[in-house]
């Protein structure tokens, strides 16, 4: 049984996502936050497919976070999202996904698979996860400068 303060960051854990997702995408506005919230958030679906449960305890119990949680599927979505709705949408789902790998692998719960398939799941300090995050919001600052000027 898992201890009652790891249920209330489990609990607390989606809006620390959406609140940094947000934070990164803020310079994009409104409706660009949004979609970086979604992609903040929903990405967590992965935990109960994974764990084949919608209980809390399976999902916090899994010794590595599912493969979803890789740079590469937000490369991917992000793409996705571009061609849909524009570069300022695209990176927004972007940034707000990587917002949530980066702060993922940043913690001492189970390992983050990253960079899968290249290399294995490992968590990487907060300080890195802190620039990581610093050069999305950095990014998305650099889109809406881009966007104003034309």
């Amino acid at each position: 049984m898992l201890e009652p303060r790891r249920y209330l960051v489990a609990l607390s854990d989606p809006f620390a996502h959406a609140l940094l997702a947000a934070a990164v995408a803020a310079p994009l506005g409104g409706a660009p936050v949004r979609t970086a919230v979604a992609a903040g958030t929903l990405i967590d679906v992965d935990h109960m497919v994974a764990a084949r449960s919608l209980r809390i305890e399976p999902m916090l119990s899994l010794a590595v976070r599912p493969r979803s949680h890789a740079l590469g599927v937000a490369v991917a979505l992000g793409a996705v999202v571009v061609a849909a709705h524009g570069p300022r949408h695209g990176w927004a789902a972007f940034a707000g996904l990587a917002s949530h790998l980066l702060r993922d692998a940043s913690d001492t719960q189970a390992p983050t698979p990253l960079l899968w398939p290249v290399a294995a799941p490992r968590q990487i300090g907060r300080g890195l996860a802190v620039a990581g995050v610093a050069a999305l919001a950095l990014g998305s600052w650099a889109i809406s400068r881009r966007a104003a000027a034309s």
